[in-house]
């Protein structure tokens, strides 16, 4: 039964005195239907508010254990490195006018050479510096500096320079300026470098004005870039070389921590804006990643060894080729000094003919012979007759052949290298 009341019963009060004033009375509350939305809208909100506070304390928890687990563990890519890469890194430098430093040329030459190798076998990467004053012969220009191969044919000449004179091939690049230097190390957060000397040089006509304590720090990009540069001390530029070894190595640490993949799209957009490369984004998460997931210890950092002679650096032969054996090819230099080989190919093609030899002899393999073939070839071919067979392959993949043929034979060389007139065993490998 529903009762209505109106107001309290008063109690009696004698007829004497004058009835007391009613109390007020505060009204029944009544439904409403705007109160009724504002309480669900209130609700929504601490809703929303509850879930953005649990994503974030979600988010929150994952990137801790983000960075509590290792790299190679947290990031599992889906494309890992099965075969050996070879990459060079390729500084360039600034060609300014005498006239005035404002004025800057559109020809640079390699302020740095690094060949590098990434070796999924041997879960090693190896660096291998080329001093820029080194004696190499550039082709159709003569012996000189090997820097200057990018002054006069930029990265094709670069690339076929270097590949004759090491007896590596590199089916890819990294050409970077000072610019996309200083911001992929910004992108990554800087590095940490140890400087074992007060370093100071002003240069007031290119503007380079190098002050860096002594002391364990975190280089920014521009400061790190003027601690790679710096050259201005008793070693010259093998002393620069060694800190441009400690930037690289730093860098590479970087790529090591967790906290990269913060970073990782950073890095890419520098790749697209500030540097050349033939890589491909994929191609590059591909090399990270697997830097990323290598044990302590597993980087190697190598100087081309050699001398200073007439202003230029002189590469040591049987050194530098047990060096090249050894970190591109995880074998000893003797295996190719035990070699020979005859060349078969067309006489139209000279520079073909030219660069296999020089690849070949840069590894230390005999040539026998070379012969001129009456018909073009249909192919680049090895034809292994006797010996390692590891060495008929890694002739095959100096100069860009996908055949090998086993065919014992009494003949004096071990190998035969078979060239068509449009062989140049300058493509490209995919990491995979």
């Amino acid at each position: 039964m529903r009762v209505m009341a109106s107001t309290p019963i008063q109690p009696s009060t004698p007829t004497d005195q004058p009835p007391a004033e009613p109390a007020a009375v505060e009204p029944s509350p009544q439904p409403s239907r705007r109160r009724g939305r504002s309480a669900t809208a209130v609700r929504w909100v601490l809703i929303g508010i509850l879930t953005v506070f649990g994503c974030l304390v979600f988010a929150a928890v994952g990137f801790i254990s983000l960075l509590a687990t290792p790299l190679r563990e947290a990031l599992n890519w889906p494309y890992p490195l099965t075969q050996r890469t070879n990459v060079l890194i390729m500084g360039l430098d600034r060609t300014v006018s005498d006239r005035s430093p404002t004025i800057v040329y559109p020809v640079s030459r390699t302020d740095t050479l690094i060949a590098a190798t990434f070796d999924p076998a041997a879960r090693r990467i190896s660096l291998l510096s080329v001093p820029r004053d080194t004696r190499a012969a550039i082709p159709h220009h003569g012996t000189t500096k090997i820097n200057a191969a990018h002054a006069w044919g930029g990265v094709p000449l670069t690339l076929e320079t270097v590949q004759n004179f090491l007896g590596v091939r590199f089916p890819y690049y990294i050409e970077i300026n000072e610019r996309g230097l200083v911001h992929l190390i910004d992108a990554v957060g800087g590095v940490n470098i140890h400087i074992e000397k007060d370093l100071n040089y002003d240069d007031n006509w290119d503007g380079l004005h190098i002050h860096l304590r002594k002391g364990y720090r975190r280089l920014g990009g521009k400061a790190a870039m003027e601690y790679a540069r710096f050259r201005h001390d008793p070693l010259g530029d093998i002393g620069r070389i060694t800190r441009q070894q400690q930037v690289m190595t730093a860098l590479l640490d970087e790529f090591r921590r967790p906290r990269i993949a913060a970073h990782l799209w950073r890095v890419l957009r520098v790749f697209h804006e500030d540097i050349t490369t033939n890589l491909t984004d994929n191609q590059l998460v591909v090399l990270a990643l697997f830097g990323a997931r290598l044990p302590a210890g597993s980087l190697v950092r190598e100087t081309l060894p050699g001398n200073f002679g007439g202003g230029d650096w002189i590469a040591a032969g049987p050194q530098e080729r047990r060096l090249v054996a050894q970190m591109f090819y995880d074998t000893d230099a003797d295996v190719f000094a035990h070699t020979t080989a005859e060349v078969l190919a067309r006489s139209i093609n000279r520079d073909a003919v030219s660069d296999a030899l020089a690849r070949l002899r840069a590894l230390g393999i005999r040539i026998e012979r070379i012969r001129t073939a009456s018909s073009d070839p249909p192919a680049t071919a090895v034809v292994v007759h006797r010996g390692d067979p590891r060495v008929g392959k890694i002739v095959a993949a100096l100069v860009g052949s996908a055949a090998i043929v086993d065919a014992t034979s009494t003949g004096d060389a071990d190998l035969t290298v078979i060239l068509p007139d449009d062989a140049s065993g300058n493509g490209p490998t995919p990491p995979r």
